[in-house]
């Protein structure tokens, strides 16, 4: 199968179940993100369906390089067993199976790492390029996610949450904590909940900038927000082809 077969099927199954997620236009986003950034490390917290992780996938197979790590207890299978037929041809009756039939279907294998395991206390074996967060956005959640991961992101990289910039409570959180970070400042509700020392070098060398990307559409998941990290620097990251 090469990209542009791949592509078009992949572009119809998420026609057909990325709306359950609110995944169908967000994974096109995600896809063009990596190919333009060319990350090595991704980690996606709550794989969901599958959508975004075929979406980076493609990327990364285009782009020739890294790997999406994908974690998901498919504790909430039952549920989504509801949408058999929006899964049509790829449908499972254990979600394990689902996911492996997804990669070996859409011939993927090479860029994904699945990890059916409960998300808490993750650590990556290697600084991640782009955080995606899927699976929990309240406002303790939110301070969860960056006291925990902020030590394992990589100097310049992103972190994305799903839904955050529609939930009232987390936009507000996301915008104080970013304003205090780049006054070098680390909030105490993150202090609290942080077991890594590496924050703090992470918060003084590091500037943030907060973006809400918000779709146009009236349902409850309509949003992701993006905090992008990059060293303290006069020039743009990534530092390729700076010209003079």
């Amino acid at each position: 199968m090469n990209y542009y077969e791949r592509f078009l099927k992949l572009k119809q199954f998420t026609d057909c179940v990325g709306p359950i997620y609110g995944t169908e236009d967000f994974g096109i986003y995600f896809y063009s993100v990596i190919k333009m950034m060319k990350p090595n490390n991704i980690l996606e917290l709550g794989t969901g369906l599958g959508t975004t992780m075929l979406w980076a996938a493609q990327a990364l197979d285009e782009n020739n390089q890294g790997k999406i790590h994908t974690i998901d207890d498919g504790s909430e299978w039952n549920h989504l067993k509801k949408a058999r037929d929006q899964m049509g041809e790829y449908f499972r009756e254990d979600y394990l199976f689902y996911i492996e039939n997804l990669i070996d279907s859409f011939d993927v294998r090479k860029y994904v790492e699945f990890h059916p395991v409960e998300i808490k206390e993750i650590q990556s074996d290697n600084p991640i390029d782009i955080l995606f967060s899927d699976f929990a956005h309240g406002p303790s959640d939110v301070l969860q996610l960056l006291a925990e991961f902020l030590p394992q992101m990589n100097s310049y990289s992103k972190i994305y949450i799903d839904s955050a910039s529609t939930h009232y409570g987390s936009y507000h959180t996301l915008e104080k904590v970013i304003d205090m970070f780049n006054q070098n400042t680390i909030p105490l509700s993150i202090l609290e909940r942080s077991t890594n020392e590496k924050i703090h070098q992470v918060i003084h060398t590091s500037q943030f900038q907060l973006d809400h990307i918000v779709e146009n559409k009236d349902r409850s998941q309509n949003s992701t927000a993006c905090v992008t990290i990059q060293p303290y620097d006069v020039f743009p990251y990534p530092r390729v082809n700076v010209r003079y």
